[in-house]
């Protein structure tokens, strides 16, 4: 019987330990894929959210008339997409107004009360709109306008104004080419 006490005997603390580490040395790198991927993850949204708001300006750019696209007109899109309201985050309004057609205006489409989605504030996004008129030998005067919208944020770090667009570590740039199809002759 006093053989069969000592065959019963639990494990003990060494072995306790080394089970404890051998588990800890298989979760450490299932932990660090979660947490990566999770960075990756908000990142990929983050640049994902930058092209939605430069290619907005440039929808915009695209279904106004010819003459209604300019720096004056287009001011309203640019700037921070998130501002400081009384300590807390808020996202811009939309402050463009209708565009100019007909086609939107008769259907309903168009509202002037747009605003961004609170998921746009972790990021501190910061549009900017570049318009220019393209002259050369090889093209009319006003027949092309060239639309070059930027887009800047912040990964993980809070700019100090919100109000400068240089505070941001990461940027996408989209251009397009505006035509005036008034000036084709056919």
């Amino acid at each position: 019987m006093n053989e069969f006490l000592k065959q019963k005997r639990g494990l003990g603390f060494v072995e306790v330990i080394v089970a404890i580490l051998i588990a800890a040395a298989c979760a450490a790198p299932v932990i660090y894929m979660v947490t990566s991927s999770r960075t990756d993850t908000s990142k990929a949204i983050n640049y994902l959210r930058a092209m939605e708001l430069a290619n907005e300006a440039i929808e915009w750019a695209t279904i106004s008339r010819f003459s209604s696209v300019n720096d004056s007109t287009f001011s309203a899109l640019a700037g921070p997409i998130t501002t400081d309201e009384g300590g807390g985050l808020r996202t811009a309004d939309l402050a463009l107004g209708s565009p100019d057609n007909t086609v939107w205006s008769e259907d309903g489409l168009i509202t002037n009360q747009l605003s961004y989605s609170q998921q746009y504030n972790n990021a501190f996004f910061y549009r900017e709109i570049d318009i220019e008129d393209i002259s050369d030998s090889h093209v009319n005067d006003g027949l092309l306008k060239k639309v070059t919208v930027t887009v800047k944020w912040s990964e993980g770090h809070r700019p100090a104004n919100l109000n400068i667009p240089d505070d941001r570590s990461r940027q996408v740039q989209l251009s397009v080419l505006i035509l005036n199809d008034q000036q084709l002759s056919y």
